[in-house]
Order: C-alpha cells, then structure tokens, then sequence
C-alpha cells in the first residue's frame, strides 16, 4: 500500500501540528488544500514535507474531491487539522500497509470527540466515518457542509478513533456554528426551499431536545449541554438567515 493523506486547513496554527504529528511516518505523500492561511498553517505544513494548494471556486467537498484526484498514493486517509490518528489507529494502519486485504476498498473510523479539552460520548457524538479507503473505489459528495466518501465496494472497520477537537473554546465554537449556519441557509435558499414558522421557530428546539433528552446528551453534564444549545443555535441561524435572504 502506498499511502497520500488529504487535508484542508485554514488559518489552523492551534491544531494543524499534532494532526500532523500523529500521522508522521504513515504516509507516502501530504497533499493540503489550504485557504489563504496567515496564521502559520502553511509554514508547518512544509516543515513536514507537505504539498500546498490553493483552489479557488470550489465547496469543501470539490476541493477535497480534487486532491483525492490529484494523488499518488493507493490508498488515501483524509483527515481535518483538527484530528488526531491515535495511537491504536496507527498501528491498525501500519499493519493493513504491510498487508492489503483484498477485497476490502475502505475503512470506517470511529470518532472520539472533545468539548473544551474533555471527551463526550452522548448527544449524537457515536459515530463513524469511511476515511480510509482506495483512490480508485471512491468519490466525495460535492456538498459544502458533511461531506461523505463514497465507496463501491466491500467497507471495514477499525477499532482505533480519530481524537476530533473541533470544538475548542465558546467563541470558537459559535464562531464555527455561525459559518456552518451562513453556508446552509445560502444553500438552501440556491435549492429554493419552502420556509414556514415551523422550520423558523420549533426546529432549533427540537434539535436540543434531540440532542440533549433523545440522544442522552445530559449524560455528558453541562458540556452535553452547552453541545446541544450551540446545534439548536446553528438550526434556528439557518433558517433566520434563510428568510433574511428570501426577503433581501
């Protein structure tokens, strides 16, 4: 197995290092995408041997798409400067180097994500994602938000996690959830989609309500919490900002 890891940065100086360090040794080829980075990001990536671009008109999943395209490597793990391969992952992945199953054409990880430094388990925080897979089985939704890697073919999974710390400090995650916010309501309003007082006013409750009481988010305390707030918040941004757009 040859090996390219995929990455997309912007302005991630805090977290881009140790993602980098934690996948130091697997790959054969570094490819980044990276936006107009000021902060650093670019400079650490080339202290690790990385490749730079820069593309321009393209949503996250095209821009990710076209790296995937654009490697060497067999096999291609695609990873975000806020995750961390750990340990256990690593040694998986060295050992599936050394000998490729066949007909396996990607693998499945599960996510360990962090709130303010600590994990959380609830409110919809269990879950897996293919992100190891084979250049020639798969293809990435063209999406602007969750995007997905679509594989045909026989899909494993692994036992070590990815550590995911995309939610760091409060106003880093608001700030993070505005944006989120912002691109989903400018693509729902591309899609023309119908707007009522329902989506307006009752989604981004029910979105905490999923989170904090169905999904057991409470078992996570006040991080579990304040988890659940930021996703209702995100909810009922998307649809204020959609009627502000409609009306505009």
């Amino acid at each position: 197995m040859t090996l390219s890891v995929v990455m997309i940065t912007k302005n991630a100086a805090e977290v881009i290092e140790d993602a980098l360090k934690s996948v130091k040794g697997l790959w054969d080829e570094l490819l980044v995408d990276d936006d107009k980075s000021t902060d650093g990001t670019r400079e650490t990536i080339e202290q690790y041997g990385g490749k730079i671009f820069s593309l321009k008109n393209k949503n996250l999943g095209e821009r990710k798409q076209w790296l995937v395209d654009k490697v060497k490597g067999d096999w291609i793990l695609l990873l975000d400067s806020d995750e961390r391969v750990s340990q256990e992952l690593y040694k998986e992945i060295k050992k599936i180097q050394k000998k490729t199953p066949k007909n396996i054409v990607g693998y499945r990880i599960p996510y360990q994500n962090y709130v303010f430094g600590e994990p959380v388990y609830w409110g919809g925080e269990q879950y897996s994602k293919v992100r190891l897979f084979r250049k020639s089985k798969a293809i990435i939704t063209p999406l602007s938000l969750h995007e997905e890697v679509m594989v045909k073919g026989d899909v494993g999974t692994l036992h070590g996690v990815i550590h995911h710390y995309s939610f760091r400090t409060p106003s880093q995650l608001f700030g993070k959830f505005t944006q989120y916010a912002r691109i989903a309501a400018y693509e729902k309003y591309k899609k023309k989609e119908h707007l009522n007082l329902s989506k307006l006013f009752l989604y981004g409750p029910h979105m905490f309500w999923a989170r904090f009481i169905k999904d057991k988010g409470y078992k996570d305390g006040w991080r579990g919490f304040i988890l659940a707030f930021a996703f209702a918040y995100m909810e009922g941004l998307t649809y204020a900002m959609l009627l502000w757009r409609k009306r505009s």
